[in-house]
Order: C-alpha cells, then sequence, then structure tokens
C-alpha cells in the first residue's frame, strides 16, 4: 500500500497534460496555438515544421524583440534554434514550473520574426495579456 505522501507525489504526474504547438504551420511565421493555460508538471511539445526558428522567452515589455538568447527570466527557456531539415521536424519540450505568465518570441533574423508577431503567450493574465504582448513586440 503506497502511502499518503507517495500517492500525492505522484497525482500531478498523473494528471499532468502536454500541450502541443506547432511552429512555422504552412509556413507562417506563428505558433499554433499562440497561447495556451498550463500547470505545474505539464509540458508543452513545440513542434518545428517550418523553416529555422526558435521558442524562447522574453520580456513582456521593453525590449521584447529579439529575445534574448538563452532565455530570460526565472524558469524562463530557449530553444535555441531548429531548423527543419526534409522530413524531420525538430522539438522541444519545456516542462512547466510554475503558473506565472512566460512570454516567448523567435529570436530569426534579429528579431524581424518577433516583430512580425511570432510570439507565445504561456498562462497570460488580465494584466498581462497575449494581445498586448504582441503589440509590445511589434513595437520593439
Amino acid at each position: 500500500m503506497l502511502s499518503k505522501a507517495v500517492f500525492l507525489a505522484l497525482v500531478p504526474a498523473v494528471l499532468a497534460v502536454d500541450h502541443p504547438v506547432t511552429v512555422g504551420e504552412n509556413g507562417g511565421l506563428t505558433f499554433t496555438p499562440n497561447q495556451i493555460l498550463a500547470y505545474i508538471g505539464d509540458t508543452i511539445t513545440f513542434t518545428f515544421v517550418s523553416k529555422n526558428h526558435t521558442v524562447t522567452t522574453t520580456n513582456f515589455s521593453g525590449a521584447v524583440c529579439p529575445p534574448p538568447a538563452g532565455g530570460v527570466g526565472v524558469n524562463g527557456w530557449d530553444s535555441g534554434f531548429l531548423p527543419v531539415v526534409g522530413t524531420t521536424m525538430p522539438q522541444f519540450v519545456y516542462t512547466v514550473v510554475d503558473t506565472a505568465p512566460h512570454f516567448a518570441a523567435c529570436m530569426q533574423g534579429g528579431g524581424s520574426h518577433c516583430r512580425a508577431g511570432m510570439t507565445f503567450a504561456l498562462n497570460p493574465t488580465e494584466d498581462m495579456t497575449f494581445d498586448e504582448f504582441n503589440a509590445n513586440a511589434e513595437a520593439s
């Protein structure tokens, strides 16, 4: 019989959800979907299907584009450039470690993909919306 502590430790792993995100669908400068809500222990699987992109955390406002190499902030992430070669579609998996809002974009072109709206939001809030972040990226 499992102890209560062991059982409670297993619950998040059992309940965790994978959120698939397509990067560059139909050759576009997009993340599809471009925003998700996720919980601690969930994963986000970014599948790169065209060109050569990144998914890199960045600032919500101010210096948004280009996102900094290596990501920004606590619990930030950076896939690095993942080119699609032939039929090989690389993936980057991020495990959600908090429920804070995180914003990401593509670093390609010195920030031109980011400014073109290739942006993504994890756990946006009423005060930090995806639409506002995307507008900040386009204006940066």
